[in-house]
């Protein structure tokens, strides 16, 4: 087929314009296959962009601290006081109160007071009061406090 665009101009005009009757109807084709793909690229996105955010989460580590009550203590003073006689140990609400009378006695002193960390198996002490010469109530005393502390983890993209 020859196209003689001297002769039959008119006939291309017509073409063309039916044709323009179609451009409408594929526009808005292209535009609709345009938005669905925007929109599957868009929860692409946000979908991977959670991931993300979920592997940089760290995770968070909580600790609960409880403070031991006096039955304990009095069970801890009957332990320590087998570990020397010339130690006296109490267990009260202040606390383990651990006394001697004679300066002379200062290396079992000692001895017992390293001695609580020792055997406590769940129970992290700390000393509340520390006096090693010319105290009030003996040569050397000790008051330290028990608490129990528990650590609780919430690991990356765990719901609690």
């Amino acid at each position: 087929m020859k196209l003689d665009f001297k002769n039959d101009s008119t006939m291309i005009f017509n073409e063309m314009g039916r044709l323009l009757g179609l451009a409408p109807v594929l526009l808005m084709m292209v535009a609709t296959i345009s938005l669905v793909a925007t929109v599957v690229k868009v929860g692409d996105f946000l979908s991977q962009r959670s991931k993300v955010s979920q592997l940089a989460e760290l995770p968070k580590f909580q600790i609960n601290v409880n403070p031991v009550d006096q039955s304990l203590y009095e069970s801890y003073a009957r332990v320590l006081s087998r570990l020397s006689s010339q130690v006296e140990v109490t267990g009260s609400a202040r606390g383990l109160v651990i006394r001697i009378a004679k300066a002379t006695d200062y290396p079992e002193f000692m001895y017992v007071l390293n001695s609580v960390q020792g055997i406590s198996k769940d129970v992290v002490w700390k000393a509340d009061e520390i006096c090693l010469a010319k105290c009030t109530e003996g040569a050397s005393v000790a008051i330290i406090k028990g608490v129990r502390e528990t650590v609780s983890v919430k690991l990356k993209g765990q719901v609690s």
